[in-house]
């Protein structure tokens, strides 16, 4: 195919020229991302509002405009649609709907799930086809692609192969050097998205957990300090940025202060504008001084600071923020003195498609153009995910969709040069990063997968992910129980038979160390097998205490005999919402009734949060105290490696806590949130009070 005018390799090939001082510029120096021998992905400048941009002394003029000014209607609506494509869609040509649909319009980008993702040259080549599939789009240009992925690292990760570091508040926990950390893990994640096509990263996540109730944000944030969870959000920004993918903050005005998770319901924040200005806003504030060019809305109310709007079914309330004038054009683009791109949230989680907020009937292409009129007056520049796009039936949702939000622009009911502006910040952002140019299709697979594979999930990725767990690993109480000497009758509980195998290879790990002076008895008794050293002078048992499926307890006669034995007991708590925490529930009364059993046999007991830190508060009678903030993919044997490249993103916290409990290291880390004490209500439910019982800086160490 004959490329046309405003397909620009040389505009693409002087980017290239600049990559090296672009580094330079957005890096963080002596990064893990260095190295493996494998070549650097495409340029990211961590800016945006480009006009004209020098590079080696030479101008190169924005082609904004002149794209812009050849633009339909249609095409200019449908470079502000991000749509997902097919679930489990992992190969274009097993989903010649899916092609065709997409060629139908001249979308901004796509956002691929972790079923779209199965390996490393499957996702490489999946990233390709989506971009050439592109250039035979009905347009009269052909701009790139934005293609998105959720990369926060921790508990939120779309490569199931790879890297997955610790998560933000494991990195907010490392005290001194959370600020390197910050930028290294989005060096590392970054450059993991980019070597496969993927150049947009959906993070850092910039939300103040200031609620220990928070069902959603929790973990993922860095903290609840605004000024520590600005810095460190800027700083993995910054990170994400050199490694050639464009970061992206979220959930402004911000996510942290909620009881309600927005994917499932209407979430709110009662604040005024000055309490948001205090906390929520300051991470947002730092990130559009630190040049910031993009962030995704979040979809919640603040009805101390927004006007109320009279809903279809007669009552009244107020825009969730994606839809809200006052939120993103006063005080986003207006009081922060942002022009950079906005992005939503997935227009289709229930805060905004089953929420009553406009008219018609919701899954309908009607419903979502009405939606998308208030979101696009709002000030909000980009459509993400409005519905999924899997076939025939979503292929014509899509021409309805678009070609309603049109009828909107000719009637006037959004102004066209309110379009035209979200459409010159998007080409503006794509510019900036050298996206806009000719995507070239027919490079050399085969050496970019090798290239890809190399740095995927490579040495130097988990060595500084490691490093970053160990770093991270806090205690909060330790009344002499720590460390475990290396000799002793121990339990370890696990909530699933799969993270038996983790907890196996901390202790082979240990073992190696010369952590067990005389070797050490590994006996199973989830799977039934066991391993020994000769003259094994430490005994550990492995069991759960718990059901998962079932959300029952499991809690065996062997483990109530093994717990009689024991010298200590170490037992993993998970939690994900304060639902776990109530009086009765099938978790808590199994921990404390392993509590009970090992302070009745003269045992220490010892817990190991490894998910939400707040949940040390409901057991305050363990003899000691370790978080270690992340419980997802704790079910990967880290020594897995059957998969070669593409092996499992493991949980290296689960391993350091480990670690730590035996003594392989003394612990640093510190807790980047208040700890409150909590209380049952009458229905037992837990509560968090307004007392603390561990106060944010605490860490112990031995």
């Amino acid at each position: 195919m004959e490329p046309d005018k405003h397909r620009m390799p040389t505009r693409r090939q002087a980017l290239a020229l600049g990559a090296g001082m672009l580094a330079t510029l957005a890096g963080c120096g002596g990064s893990a991302s260095e190295g493996d021998g494998a070549q650097d992905p495409a340029p990211s400048g961590y800016r945006h509002g480009v006009s004209d941009v020098i590079i080696n002394d030479t101008l190169i003029p924005s082609e904004v405009e002149p794209i812009l000014a050849g633009m339909s209607l249609d095409e200019k609506i449908s470079q502000l649609i991000i749509p997902a494509i097919a679930r489990g869609a992992t190969n274009l040509d097993d989903h010649p709907e899916l092609a065709e649909a997409l060629r139908r319009h001249q979308f901004g980008g796509v956002i691929l799930f972790g079923s779209n993702i199965e390996g490393t040259g499957q996702t490489l080549r999946l990233a390709d086809a989506l971009q050439d599939n592109n250039l035979n789009a009905e347009a009269s240009t052909h701009i790139p692609y934005l293609v998105c992925a959720d990369g926060e690292g921790g508990v939120v990760l779309r490569l199931d192969m790879g890297t997955r570091m610790t998560g933000a508040m494991a990195v907010g926990a490392t005290g001194a050097s959370a600020q390197e950390n910050a930028c290294e893990t989005g060096a590392i994640l970054g450059r993991e998205l980019s070597v496969l096509g993927i150049n947009v990263d959906f993070a850092p996540v910039a939300d103040v957990n200031s609620n220990p109730a928070n069902p959603v944000i929790g973990v993922r944030s860095f903290g609840d300090d605004p000024a520590m969870v600005a810095e460190l959000a800027c700083a993995m920004a910054k990170g994400v940025s050199s490694s050639g993918a464009i970061p992206c903050f979220k959930h402004f005005p911000g996510h942290g202060d909620t009881g309600t998770d927005s994917h499932l319901g209407t979430a709110t924040v009662e604040k005024n504008l000055n309490e948001l200005r205090a906390c929520e806003l300051v991470p947002f504030a730092a990130a559009v001084k630190a040049g910031a060019d993009l962030i995704m809305t979040a979809h919640i109310t603040c009805p101390e600071i927004d006007e109320e709007v009279a809903l279809p079914d007669g009552s009244t309330g107020c825009y969730p923020a994606t839809m809200s004038h006052t939120i993103i054009t006063k005080i986003l683009r207006e009081e922060l003195g942002y022009d950079g791109a906005v992005i939503t949230d997935a227009l289709n989680m229930d805060a905004i498609a089953s929420a009553n907020l406009v008219e018609g009937s919701p899954d309908t292409a009607q419903h979502a153009a009405n939606i998308a009129e208030k979101v696009l007056n709002a000030g909000v520049d980009i459509l993400l995910q409005p519905h999924g796009l899997s076939d025939s039936w979503d292929a014509a949702f899509y021409d309805e969709y678009v070609d309603l939000i049109c009828q909107k622009v000719e009637e006037g009911a959004i102004d066209l040069e309110r379009i035209d502006q979200s459409v010159r910040r998007v080409l503006t952002l794509k510019e900036s990063h050298g996206i806009l140019g000719l995507y070239d299709c027919e490079r050399d697979a085969e050496a970019r997968t090798a290239s890809a594979q190399a740095i995927i999930g490579s040495g130097k990725h988990h060595e500084a992910e490691m490093r970053m767990a160990r770093e991270a690993i806090t205690v909060v109480k330790n009344e002499g129980a720590l460390p475990l000497v290396s000799s002793g009758s121990y339990v370890l509980l696990v909530r699933t038979p799969e993270e038996s195998s983790a907890a196996e290879h901390a202790l082979s790990q240990l073992e190696e160390h010369g952590l067990f002076g005389g070797g050490v008895l590994v006996r199973n008794l989830i799977t039934g097998g066991e391993r020994s050293s000769d003259d094994a002078s430490a005994r550990v048992t492995i069991d759960r205490y718990y059901d998962l499926d079932a959300g029952e307890i499991r809690y065996s006669d062997a483990l109530s005999s093994a717990i009689a034995e024991a010298s200590a007991v170490i037992c993993e708590t998970t939690t994900w919402s304060t639902s776990v925490l109530s009086e009765g529930s099938a978790q808590r009364t199994a921990i404390e009734r392993a509590m009970d059993e090992a302070h009745s046999a003269g045992a220490a007991f010892i817990q190991l949060s490894d998910n939400l830190p707040y949940d040390v508060a409901c057991y305050t009678d363990a003899d000691a105290q370790v978080i270690a903030y992340m419980s997802e993919g704790s079910d990967i044997d880290p020594t897995d490696r059957s998969h070669g490249s593409d092996a499992p993103a493991y949980n290296a916290n689960f391993t350091a806590a480990l670690e730590a409990i035996f003594g392989g290291y003394s612990p640093t880390g510190t807790l980047p949130v208040d700890i409150p004490v909590i209380e049952a209500a009458s229905d037992g439910a837990a509560n968090f009070t307004g007392e603390i019982l561990y106060e944010r800086g605490l860490g112990l160490t031995f």
